[in-house]
């Protein structure tokens, strides 16, 4: 069952679009691949609960 959206906290981000939840995207993962412009990204969170982008 897909989470509803909130509306995000204040964080200086303005016009964010839509905004998914990372439990929804994460789904139980720690990692996730995002394919951009025909190349891949990961996407973590680490063991403190930051999330990390790396190519």
């Amino acid at each position: 069952m897909a989470e509803s959206c909130h509306k995000p906290p204040t964080t200086g981000i303005k016009n964010a679009g839509n905004v998914i939840s990372s439990k929804t995207l994460f789904n139980g993962e720690n990692i996730l691949t995002i394919e951009h412009n025909g190349e891949r990204y990961a996407l973590r969170i680490t063991a403190s609960g930051k999330l990390i982008l790396t190519k």
